[in-house]
């Protein structure tokens, strides 16, 4: 999740209610036209940190093609950012390539021609090459992160193949690191698997496949202790935290509905917020009366890693059928078989049917490698219930309430059909809801 404060411009008289992390400023005012509103304008600040006072505020970024009474946003939408994601550019800047250039003399290799397979701009600029060199393919990369946050995901890499999992070996450079750093940005070389292929998504064994190869990895990441120096990355034991800050952030969707009653999708949202609110204080509750707190204690190396961003484009086959993990830069310590309830909410999702046919076959292929015990399968089917889903569909109309459009209420009018269908296969696994 996004930490920044998220700013919304609203209509001044808007009746929008302020949550006790927000805030509000009027920062402008002018004529208006006869018959229009005054050109008054509130900005409202709600901070994700909702257990913690609100940061500075950044000041404000106008586009002066947009309507003065309208919903201006200080940041990209992220819905555009996904839609430009879909139709990668796959280009640098020239000063990255530089970079790029002079980082691959610290290793021992001749570099004949770079190809650019992937870019993350929004992120700071990461980047991955794959560079064809005299001793074969490589793959390059810039990574985006803070430094102590590499150290850790490149300390977990270099152990996971030690200890046989399947991830690309990073390649040391003259002076034996595992990593160089260009003017302040950091670089790592892996050996590029050849002929990776997706798992096939229309058919069950695919899935099933991918929950395996998970499996594998997290049983191969148990006793991982980063190197020396290196704070830990961990989510251990930060779920109730989490569940609370989806909570907060559904009465936020309330607010800006409110403030934007016009909007296609508003009447819509506000009636159908009561219900998934419901669901997150549920799930809140399920989540406090479970044995999560028990297993959180048993500690990192217990669980070991998360993968966090696994999915069908992060786990990919290999020639001998096999599963390899690859994009670690965001594997931090958890209870990892969250990875394996974001896999299967994902894919449901995306097949708009909560098949529970699909459901247990995932769960049983995972359990198969890495046995899942009956108290951590229900905080897993706990995490399920959250209404993940409704907030990943609406969670952008933060930033462009624009998208509260004809488009959303087709989506929310689908979701609430694929909702039932979710509550029914949780019962159908045996969740264990309370009252």
């Amino acid at each position: 999740m996004n930490n920044s404060p998220v700013i919304i411009y609203v209509p001044a008289g808007a009746g929008i209610y302020v949550p006790p992390t927000g805030g509000v400023q009027i920062i402008g005012s002018g004529r208006a036209a006869p018959g229009d509103e005054p050109l008054l304008t509130a900005r409202l600040i709600l901070d994700p940190e909702d257990d913690a006072p609100p940061g500075p505020v950044p000041e404000p970024r106008w586009d002066a093609k947009a309507d003065r009474r309208g919903a201006q946003v200080s940041a990209v939408a992220p819905a555009r950012r996904k839609q430009e994601e879909a139709l990668p550019d796959l280009t640098v800047p020239p000063e990255i390539q530089d970079l790029a250039e002079r980082a691959a003399k610290a290793w021992d290799m001749k570099v004949g021609s770079w190809t650019v397979a992937a870019t993350k701009p929004e992120k700071g600029w990461g980047a991955i090459w794959r560079i064809e060199t005299n001793r074969g393919p490589r793959a390059l990369k810039l990574l985006h992160r803070p430094f102590e946050r590499n150290l850790f995901s490149i300390g977990a890499q270099d152990y996971l193949v030690r200890r046989k999992a399947r991830v690309a070996p990073l390649v040391p450079t003259r002076d034996g690191k595992l990593y160089t750093v260009v003017d302040g940005r950091m670089f790592i070389v892996a050996e590029w698997i050849q002929g990776l292929r997706q798992a096939p998504k229309d058919t069950v064994d695919g899935a099933a496949l991918l929950c395996s190869g998970l499996a594998e990895f997290h049983r191969r990441s148990l006793g991982y202790r980063p190197p020396s120096g290196v704070a830990p990355s961990s989510r251990l034991h930060r779920w109730p935290r989490v569940y609370r800050k989806l909570r907060t952030k559904l009465d936020w969707f309330e607010h800006l509905a409110r403030a934007y009653r016009e909007m296609p999708a508003s009447p819509l949202l506000l009636e159908v917020l009561p219900r998934f609110k419901a669901q997150a204080d549920e799930a809140i509750r399920m989540l406090e009366a479970s044995a999560y707190r028990k297993l959180a204690a048993r500690g990192e190396e217990a669980w070991g890693l998360a993968h966090q961003d696994y999915g069908w484009s992060n786990g990919q086959v290999g020639p001998d059928g096999k599963v390899w993990i690859i994009d670690l830069d965001g594997v931090a310590f958890d209870l990892a078989f969250r990875d394996l309830r974001k896999l299967i909410t994902g894919t449901m999702d995306d097949r708009g049917d909560w098949d529970l046919t699909w459901m247990k076959a995932m769960i049983r292929a995972y359990h198969e490698v890495h046995p899942i015990e009956p108290e951590a399968m229900q905080v897993m089917l706990i995490d399920m219930y959250l209404p993940n889903e409704f907030y990943k569909l609406v969670k952008d109309v933060l930033y462009d309430p624009n998208l509260l459009d004809a488009t959303m209420v087709q989506a929310l009018q689908r979701l609430l059909i694929t909702d039932e269908r979710k509550q029914q296969a949780l019962r159908e696994l045996g969740l264990r809801r309370r009252g």
